[in-house]
């Protein structure tokens, strides 16, 4: 409905120079510049929420320790953690091996040592298998993944395992699905809920999506080869070949598959 234009001759000196004729959903007319307002008012509103939704966001995942404890199914998650905050876990939540995803270039090299310290001093056993967060993980990578979960699964007084990468999210997420379908017998569909937004912080887009893509293919093995029976080590073993460019993939040693 269109109001008519100035019935009342209201529209006069000092009145706003542009007025929207067209009655809103309460039966008034309103002026153009008052709904600019409340347009940009909602809009600022909205930013504002987002902020704080992200600062909190960034808050979790960069700067707390992101740990969950799950000793029942031997092992415990979390960023990486400092000095005392390790030794606390280590002492207190009662870790006995800890397996570090992240390597040890210029950047992390300090945190590497600092690590290796408390687990030598405390007399907790030091595992490192260097992934990747942002593509998909080598071959070699994950060969080295599965032999140190082979080696603390075949040792209980090495469980629970403290598995651990940068923040805490992606990588350790993918290697926390690994231990609960492979080692634990999960099914893939509830072990895969070790990689999710909540309350693990891991958001499934650019790079780290690649963590939740290894696992897609894994699944689309499956569907393809319903007799298969494979685990997520014995496939990897026999049919996934992605490497390093350059680089040749390398035979798998019989004595690492660790079979159901």
């Amino acid at each position: 409905m269109v109001a008519p234009i100035d019935p009342n001759g209201i529209n006069k000196a000092g009145a706003p120079p542009t007025l929207d004729h067209t009655l809103d959903s309460w039966g008034y007319v309103m002026a153009a510049t008052d709904r600019r307002r409340v347009i940009l008012g909602v809009a600022l509103a909205a930013g504002a929420l987002i902020g704080v939704l992200l600062a909190a966001f960034l808050l979790i995942r960069l700067g707390g320790h992101n740990i969950h404890d799950n000793a029942q199914q031997g092992f415990i998650r979390s960023a990486e953690l400092g000095p005392a905050a390790l030794q606390d876990s280590i002492r207190n939540r009662g870790v006995r091996s800890v397996l570090r995803l992240v390597g040890t270039d210029e950047r992390n090299v300090e945190q590497y040592e600092q690590e290796v310290a408390v687990c030598k001093r405390l007399g907790v056993p030091h595992f490192m298998a260097k992934m990747a967060a942002t593509r998909l993980p080598y071959r070699s990578e994950i060969r080295a993944v599965f032999e140190a979960l082979d080696a603390i699964h075949a040792d209980p007084s090495l469980q629970p395992v403290l598995i651990h990468c940068n923040a805490g999210s992606d990588r350790t997420g993918l290697v926390s699905v690994i231990w609960l379908h492979d080692y634990r017998g999960a099914p893939l569909a509830e072990a895969r809920e070790q990689l999710a937004f909540g309350p693990y912080m891991h958001v499934a887009i650019a790079g780290p999506a690649s963590m939740g893509e290894f696992l897609d293919r894994y699944e689309s093995f499956l569907a393809a080869n319903p007799g298969a029976g494979l685990n997520i080590q014995q496939w990897v073993r026999l049919h996934y070949h992605e490497e390093k460019p350059g680089r040749e993939a390398q035979p798998w040693p019989d004595t690492a598959v660790n079979l159901r």
